[in-house]
């Protein structure tokens, strides 16, 4: 994590150098960032809180049983459903992954559900439905699943064998 917000940091700092000598207004780049901030500041927060409670809330049983390395197929699975139906942007869905993770759910369960998440998510069926139509909704949702399914058993297998 450190070494992300140095990364960050330092692009952030070559950005405003670029603006200062090329523009000027690094610092209306500053302002609309600091805007930015405070208006995603209690989102992060109310999902880190999420988070954790799913956490504390969800049993460990559970988690062994449903979703962790042990959990095979069925963990991927319930993790390719989950990832359709988490409907939230990822300042909620991370956290929820993250606490996921951290109460020992395995790797192909978490890969499918990020991966189902991002393209198979049953909150973006209106846009898509209104904007490219039915039949091109259901071909890439019922062509994605499988895809979803082997990110997801790729991820465990290698969870199993390498790490």
């Amino acid at each position: 994590m450190v070494q992300t917000t140095v990364v960050l940091g330092l692009l952030a700092g070559i950005l405003m150098l670029i603006n200062a000598k090329t523009t000027g207004q690094q610092w209306k780049g500053v302002q609309v960032g600091l805007k930015q901030m405070l208006q995603t500041v209690p989102l992060l927060v109310a999902a880190f809180i999420l988070g954790g409670m799913i956490e504390v809330l969800v049993p460990a049983e559970f988690v062994e049983q449903w979703l962790s390395a042990q959990a095979g197929l069925r963990g991927i699975l319930l993790g390719t459903l989950g990832g359709m139906i988490l409907a939230m942007g990822p300042y909620a869905a991370f956290p929820i992954v993250g606490s996921i993770l951290a109460a020992g759910g395995g790797l192909g369960t978490l890969v499918a559900l990020l991966t189902s998440w991002g393209i198979s998510a049953l909150n973006k069926a209106p846009f898509e439905i209104g904007f490219m139509g039915a039949r091109f909704f259901a071909y890439k949702f019922v062509f994605s699943i499988p895809f979803c399914v082997a990110a997801g058993l790729l991820a465990h297998f290698l969870e199993v064998a390498v790490l």
